[in-house]
Parts: C-alpha cells; structure tokens; sequence
C-alpha cells in the first residue's frame, strides 16, 4: 500500500477526527462520550479507507488483464494471418499443379 495514493484519505480522516472532537468537546460532553464517537467515526473512516484501497485493487487487476487480453489478442491475430497466408499458398500450389497437369 503506497501512503502517497492514499495521503489525501488519511489527512480528511485526521480532520473529521479533529472536528469530531472538537465538535463534541464544545457540547461539554463527558470524555467517554468523546471517546465513543471518535472511535466510531475512525472506525467508518478506517472503512472507507479499506473500499477506497479494494477499488484500486480491482482497478489495477481490471488493467492487467486487459494488457494480457490485448496481448493475447495480438498474438491470435498474429497466427491467424500466419495460417491465412500458409493456406492461400497452399491453395495457390494446388492450383498450380492442377493447371499443370489439366495443360498436359
């Protein structure tokens, strides 16, 4: 997991802890209540941390696999024009020799 992609997550989870605190400190509430919320508001933000890192797993698997596809694809169009062209000559060899010998 490189931080950088996910430097932008982490700084808007630091502020919506700050301002969670800050929020329920200026309604004087108890320190257990404070506690609680934030750790319900780190435990959503660690959950859209986890989707956000899934979805740029999927992401990078989505693009391998169209290079292997376009790769592969390649390759097939490859063979296919190499078969074409061997059984265009092939073809052309039997002609010939059908000519040949309709000619004698």
């Amino acid at each position: 997991m490189d931080i950088r992609e996910y430097l932008g997550d982490i700084i808007l989870i630091i502020i919506l802890a700050a301002s969670t605190w800050w929020l329920f400190s200026l309604l004087r509430a108890s320190t257990e209540i404070i506690t609680g919320f934030l750790l319900v508001v780190l435990s959503f933000a660690g959950l859209v941390l986890i989707l956000h890192h899934k979805i740029r797993v999927i992401e990078q698997n989505m693009t391998n696999r169209e290079r292997m596809i376009s790769l592969n694809l390649e390759e097939i169009s490859v063979k296919m024009g190499q078969r074409y062209d061997a059984s265009i000559a092939r073809i052309e060899s039997i002609v010939e020799e059908v000519s040949r010998r309709v000619y004698r």
